[in-house]
C-alpha cells in the first residue's frame, strides 16, 4: 500500500471517528447544559485553565520528537513512556502546591479539589500517550479512533447519570477521568495487537531521552504560549468578569469548535506523520499540504457560515432561553473555528519538517497578542471584548505562519485560498439579501434554524462550485482514488 493511499484512508478512518464524536459530544453538550448552571461550567473551566497552566507534560513536547524519530524502536518507546510519566507526577505536584494560592485569592471552593482531581486524571492520561503516539505515527488510525469513540462515549454516560444525580461540575469531572482511564487501556491493547512487543521499565535510554527532550525543549516556550492561547481568555472572563459569565463564555467556545471538530483532528492525528514520512521530498509535500489545507478550507467554511447566521436560534434550539448571551460570543468566536485548524497544519507541517523554532515563534506571537489585545478589551467589553481580543491573536498568527509557509515548500497559497474567501463573503452577501426581501424569523424555531444555515451553506458550495469545478473534481476524484486502492 502506498504512502499515499495509508494516509487518505488514515484521514477517512479519523473523519468517520470524528463524525461519529461529533455527533455523541453534540448529544452530550446539550444534555449538559439542560441539567448543569452556567457557573458549574465555569467554575470547572477555571480548574482547567489552572491545571493546563502547570502541566509540565503538555510543554516538553515529547510526542512530536517520538512522531519525528524514525524508526520507532523498544528503546524509544520506553523512553518516552518514563518521560511521560515522570512530567505527569510533577504536574500533580505542582498543582497540589498551587491548590493553596488558589484557595486564598477568593476563586469558588470548588476550584482547588477540581484542580486535584483533573491532575490525577492527566497523570492517568499520561500512561497511554505513548501508545497512542505509536500507532498514528504509522498511520494506524482505525483502532485508536475506535478507542477514542468508545472512551468518550462511555465517558459521557458517567458524566450525565451523575450530573442527574445532582454532582454538578464534579460529573464533568468523572467525565474528565473516565476517558483517560479507558482511552489510555484501549491505546495500549490495540499496540499490542498489531504484534508490539512491550517492556517499558527496562528499555529507558539515557541518551536517547537526551534527544527526546533537546527536541521538545525547542518546542516548550511555544507549548507554553498554546496554553495562554487556548486558556488565558478563561482566565481573563472567570476573574474579572465572573464564574457564571465565563460559562456562557465557555459553551460559545464549544460550539464554535464544532466546525472544526472533523478537520483539526485530522489535521493533528493524519498530517503530521505523513508529512514526517515525505519531509525530503519537497514537491510531494507540497501536494500533501496543498491538499491538506484545501480540505479544511472545504469542510469547516460552510459550516461556520451556517452556524453564524443561525447563531441566536441555535442555541435557543439546542441549549434553550437561559443561554442565549452566549449567541454574541459565539458569532465573534466561530471565526476561531476557521483558523484553528489552519495554524494547526502549518505546525505539523513544521514540526515535521524539523523546524519546530516557527512553531514556536508563532505561538508566542499569538500569545503576547492575545494579553495585550485581550485584556484591556475584557476591562472595557466584559466577555465580548476577550472574544475579539481572541480573533485579534489568531490572524496575527494566520498572517505569520503563511509567510513562513511561502517561503518553505513551492506552493501558491492564492490558489487555495481566493475561491474559499470569495465564497464566503459572497454568500454573507446572498444571504443579507435574502433577509432583506423576507421574514426567516417569522418562521417556527427549528426551520429558522434550518433555513437560515442551510442557505448560507448551500450558497458557499454553489459558489465554490462556479469558481473553481474542475480543481474541484480533480481534488474529490483524487482521494476517491487512494481511498479506495487496492492493498
Amino acid at each position: 500500500m502506498t504512502l499515499a493511499t495509508r494516509a487518505v484512508r488514515g484521514a477517512f478512518y479519523v473523519l468517520v471517528g470524528s463524525y461519529a464524536n461529533l455527533a455523541i459530544g453534540f448529544v452530550y453538550t446539550i444534555i449538559m447544559a439542560r441539567l448543569l448552571a452556567p457557573e458549574h461550567f465555569g467554575v470547572f473551566a477555571l480548574a482547567q485553565f489552572f491545571v493546563t497552566l502547570l502541566d509540565a507534560r503538555g510543554k516538553l513536547g515529547l510526542d512530536y520528537a517520538f512522531v519525528h524519530r524514525q524508526p520507532t524502536t523498544e528503546q524509544l518507546v520506553a523512553t518516552h513512556w518514563v518521560l511521560q510519566m515522570s512530567a505527569a507526577i510533577i504536574t500533580v505536584l505542582l498543582v497540589a502546591i498551587a491548590t493553596f494560592g488558589v484557595g486564598a485569592w477568593g476563586y469558588p471552593a470548588a476550584t482547588a479539589p477540581l484542580m486535584l482531581a483533573l491532575a490525577g486524571a492527566l497523570m492517568l492520561e499520561a500512561a497511554g500517550t505513548t501508545a497512542r503516539a505509536a500507532l498514528e505515527k504509522e498511520l494506524v488510525f482505525a483502532r485508536s479512533t475506535v478507542v477514542i469513540t468508545a472512551s468518550l462515549f462511555i465517558s459521557y454516560l458517567l458524566a450525565i447519570v451523575l450530573a442527574f444525580a445532582g454532582f454538578t461540575h464534579w460529573a464533568l469531572a468523572a467525565q474528565f477521568a473516565t476517558n483517560a482511564l479507558l482511552s489510555t487501556l484501549g491505546f495500549w491493547w490495540a499496540f499490542r495487537r498489531l504484534g508490539a512487543r512491550v517492556i517499558l521499565g527496562f528499555n529507558f535510554d539515557r541518551a536517547l531521552a537526551r534527544w527526546l527532550l533537546r527536541f521538545g525543549a525547542t518546542l516548550a516556550l511555544g507549548s507554553f504560549a498554546t496554553i495562554v492561547l487556548l486558556q488565558f481568555d478563561n482566565f481573563l472572563v472567570g476573574t474579572f468578569v465572573g464564574a457564571a459569565a465565563l460559562g456562557y463564555y465557555t459553551q460559545a467556545y464549544k460550539v464554535a469548535q464544532w466546525p472544526t471538530g472533523l478537520v483539526t483532528h485530522i489535521v493533528s492525528r493524519a498530517a503530521l506523520p505523513t508529512y514526517a514520512k515525505i519531509q525530503n521530498d519537497l514537491p510531494r509535500l507540497a501536494k500533501a499540504f496543498e491538499m491538506t489545507l484545501w480540505l479544511i478550507l472545504t469542510l469547516a467554511t460552510p459550516i461556520a457560515l451556517a452556524i453564524f447566521v443561525a447563531a441566536p436560534d441555535f442555541l435557543i434550539l439546542i441549549y434553550g432561553e437561559r443561554w442565549l448571551p452566549s449567541a454574541l460570543l459565539l458569532r465573534f468566536l466561530i471565526g476561531y473555528s476557521l483558523l484553528r485548524p489552519l495554524l494547526d497544519d502549518t505546525g505539523a507541517l513544521f514540526v515535521a519538517l524539523g523546524q519546530p523554532r516557527r512553531v514556536t515563534m508563532v505561538l508566542v506571537t499569538q500569545a503576547l497578542a492575545l494579553v495585550v489585545a485581550a485584556t484591556p478589551l475584557t476591562f472595557a467589553w466584559n466577555a465580548a471584548g476577550t472574544a475579539i481580543g481572541v480573533g485579534v491573536a489568531f490572524i496575527i498568527g494566520i498572517a505569520l505562519t503563511y509567510s513562513f509557509v511561502a517561503r518553505t515548500i513551492p506552493i501558491r497559497l492564492a490558489r487555495v485560498f481566493a475561491p474559499t474567501i470569495v465564497a464566503a463573503l459572497g454568500s454573507g452577501g446572498v444571504y443579507f439579501l435574502l433577509t432583506r426581501a423576507f421574514d426567516l424569523n417569522a418562521l417556527p424555531l427549528l426551520m429558522r434554524v434550518a433555513v437560515k444555515g442551510g442557505f448560507a451553506a448551500a450558497m458557499f458550495g454553489a459558489l465554490v462550485l462556479v469558481l473553481e469545478r474542475r480543481a474541484f473534481f480533480e481534488r474529490v476524484n483524487y482521494v476517491r482514488q487512494l481511498l479506495f486502492a487496492r492493498r
